[in-house]
């Protein structure tokens, strides 16, 4: 790809995920809380809600005669929809294993969440959760077939495409039949290099990692700038490599912080506890984030970096003694300030065998030249 083009896609991906942070701090005025995947709003913000409810049986003597009209024509594309949902599946499920690419997980594509919504009535609903079908259905095979034309076909088209996916930029320019020859090979490696953990959660730039599907990127990260570091809002940056956390670290992290419950420092009696045996403190878990970072990623011009504090915290899961956890680094924001820049990390701490993360944690720090 063009070195030209290469930067200017990177300034569309940081303000794709500046946009998203916008509309995250909207939801959280909205007063609505989104953990492992489930919305929840405050009470008070249902009850207004349910202000503005309307009911099935007004909803459908009042509705206009076109709507009415369309009906018929609307759910019957179900069938090919489904269809179409079962053969690009089977397709995906044959054949990437067979090219070498992973395959892309279906699930992160699909999004039912406006059920939440209590000012809709059940047919809005229904119809709420038809078209978020259609869409996560189209987005799924957009991903499905982007991928299989950089494996195929990997040539850009002669006039301009409209909401192409987002491989397409890295395509051999149209009428160049030199590199076309030269990169194809090349750029089938690429998708053959990518991690199944990447290609499953797609290339989401929604701030925040899946509870589930956590991309695995390259171990240590090194950017020459801090504008090369902005570049990269929106993406998940680094994952880590494993810790495992010891009765040792335990009892040192006790003695350190004066808690010495039994649950952390009593082996006999926490085997015969709730958790099977003795967990990590909390907040010996969150105390990895400072060598996650370390370890990870590095910013070349920054002459010092400090912590600027966390926004939110969740312990999700027990960590117990013996556990390997790693951390996953998603780039949520970078703002410039005066000498430098404030960056914030959505940090996912992943368990070893554990689908539930252990913590997830909005952690800032504050660069600078």
């Amino acid at each position: 790809m063009d070195d030209n083009i290469g930067e200017f896609v990177k300034r569309i991906r940081a303000l794709e995920a500046q946009i998203e942070q916008e509309f995250q701090q909207r939801r959280q005025q909205l007063q609505a809380d989104f953990e492992n995947r489930k919305v929840r709003f405050e009470a008070e913000v249902l009850a207004q809600q349910r202000r503005f409810k309307e009911g099935v049986f007004k909803y459908v003597l009042t509705a206009d005669w076109r709507h009415v009209l369309s009906v018929p024509f609307i759910y019957p594309v179900l069938l090919p929809m489904l269809l179409l949902d079962a053969f690009v599946t089977l397709y995906q499920w044959v054949c990437f294993p067979l090219y070498r690419i992973p395959r892309v997980k279906r699930s992160d594509y699909f999004v039912f969440d406006r059920a939440h919504l209590a000012y809709l009535n059940v047919l809005e609903k229904i119809n709420c959760a038809y078209c978020s079908y259609g869409n996560g259905l189209a987005a799924y095979m957009r991903e499905v077939v982007g991928l299989t034309e950089q494996y195929w076909c990997p040539i850009k088209h002669a006039r301009r495409v409209m909401q192409a996916h987002p491989y397409y930029s890295g395509f051999v320019d149209y009428g160049d039949a030199q590199n076309y020859r030269d990169q194809l090979e090349q750029l089938r490696q690429q998708l053959q290099q990518l991690k199944p953990e990447a290609v499953a959660a797609g290339l989401s730039q929604s701030g925040q990692p899946s509870a589930t599907v956590l991309t695995k990127v390259s171990i240590m990260k090194t950017f020459q700038t801090m504008a090369d570091l902005a570049a990269c809002v929106g993406q998940d940056v680094a994952t880590t490599e494993w810790v495992e956390i010891t009765q040792q670290q335990v009892n040192q992290f006790a003695d350190v912080t004066g808690d010495h419950q039994w649950i952390h420092v009593d082996v006999e009696r926490a085997k015969q506890g709730p958790f099977g045996g003795p967990i990590a403190h909390g907040f010996l878990t969150l105390s990895l984030l400072p060598q996650f970072f370390d370890k990870t990623v590095e910013v070349t011009e920054a002459r010092m970096g400090v912590n600027y504090g966390l926004n939110k915290v969740r312990f999700m899961a027990p960590v117990l003694v013996g556990s390997r956890l790693r951390g996953h680094l998603h780039l949520h924001s970078a703002t410039p300030i005066e000498g430098g820049m404030q960056v914030q990390w959505n940090v996912t701490v992943e368990r070893e065998g554990s689908d539930k993360p252990v913590c997830v944690a909005e952690s800032l720090a504050r660069l600078y030249v």
